[in-house]
């Protein structure tokens, strides 16, 4: 008797091999993604069939527990994770989760903003002097009067009123962390319970002024005005404007962020960076740029911020 071909054994001895289940990711965070991440895992699946992903998207708040716990391969959120999100995950894997930012969660009201009365003509503040305002404790001293900031007339002798929502562990804290340098609410800080709340005060209080995180991008009161801000001290300051948010000008922006469980110095798995390339590929930025018109108003990354992400992947 003749010996098998060798391509005839070879397809004998796969057919008795036991097919290879599809790698498996999950998904967790910011509901709001869902119709974009439905775009990219389908671009993914082109070209990484073997590698399925599942949604299981139920909000921001939910991504890092859910990585903390296991649930999750990548947790996507669009808001600045807390010191407390991040402490829980550390407490449990001995390290941080690692992070990738892949574009910009919003602009205009749908981004961290300062707001105004019409009344008030503060042309803008820089973030050190939002931190002065709004916290006590900074370095460079509290600021307390709208004098000051420069305001004269009027308001030369004219207490800084400030409004926001409570300190209890959810965006208020967050903004006061990220960007106030971690220091307490100033006394005279006033918490209100909502959003809506914070912007009515401002509205009839001329001497007012309020720090929210992201929200309803309702038409804003006609009262109310967005506050420019700046980087630093002596450089131009900029609203939230879809332009100025997309070329990272911005320095409160928010960016749609990415956690993964990546233990220090070690290589990310292939089919992880697989995903994470084609987010930050030219293509993948094409989609994100394509939320831009939805009511989250995603962005993509500027270039420079792109470079700096791309780079984490090596």
């Amino acid at each position: 008797m003749s010996a098998p071909e060798p391509d005839k054994l070879s397809a004998a001895a796969a057919s008795n091999q036991p097919q290879r289940d599809a790698v498996r990711l999950t998904l967790a965070g910011a509901e709001g993604t869902s119709d974009l991440f439905t775009q990219i895992n389908a671009m993914f699946a082109g070209t990484q069939p073997a590698v399925r992903i599942d949604m299981a998207l139920k909000g921001s708040v939910t991504g890092l527990p859910a990585l903390t716990a296991g649930a999750a391969s990548i947790v996507v959120v669009t808001h600045e994770a807390s010191a407390a999100e991040i402490a829980a995950f550390r407490q449990v894997w001995g390290y941080a989760p690692f992070l990738l930012r892949i574009g910009y969660a919003g602009y205009g009201q749908n981004a961290p903003a300062v707001y105004v009365n019409r009344r008030n003509p503060l042309p803008g503040l820089s973030m050190q002097q939002l931190a002065r305002v709004f916290t006590a404790g900074a370095a460079a001293g509290n600021i307390n009067f709208w004098s000051q900031l420069g305001l004269k007339d009027s308001w030369q002798q004219r207490r800084i009123h400030l409004y926001g929502l409570r300190d209890d562990g959810g965006s208020a804290t967050v903004l006061r962390t990220g960007h106030l340098g971690k220091h307490s609410y100033a006394s005279h800080y006033e918490a209100l319970d909502s959003r809506q709340a914070v912007l009515a005060a401002v509205a009839d209080d001329p001497y007012g002024i309020a720090l929210l995180a992201p929200g309803d991008t309702a038409a804003l009161p006609e009262l109310l005005r967005i506050l420019p801000l700046s980087a630093a001290d002596g450089t131009a300051a900029v609203t939230p404007s879809r332009d100025n948010v997309a070329s990272g000008k911005y320095p409160p922006a928010v960016y749609v962020q990415l956690y993964l469980n990546r233990p220090p110095a070690q290589p990310l798995d292939e089919q992880y960076r697989n995903y994470l390339k084609l987010i930050l590929s030219p293509a993948g930025q094409n989609l994100m740029a394509g939320a831009a018109g939805s009511k989250t108003g995603y962005l993509p990354l500027s270039a420079d911020d792109l470079k700096k992400e791309i780079k984490k992947l090596d």
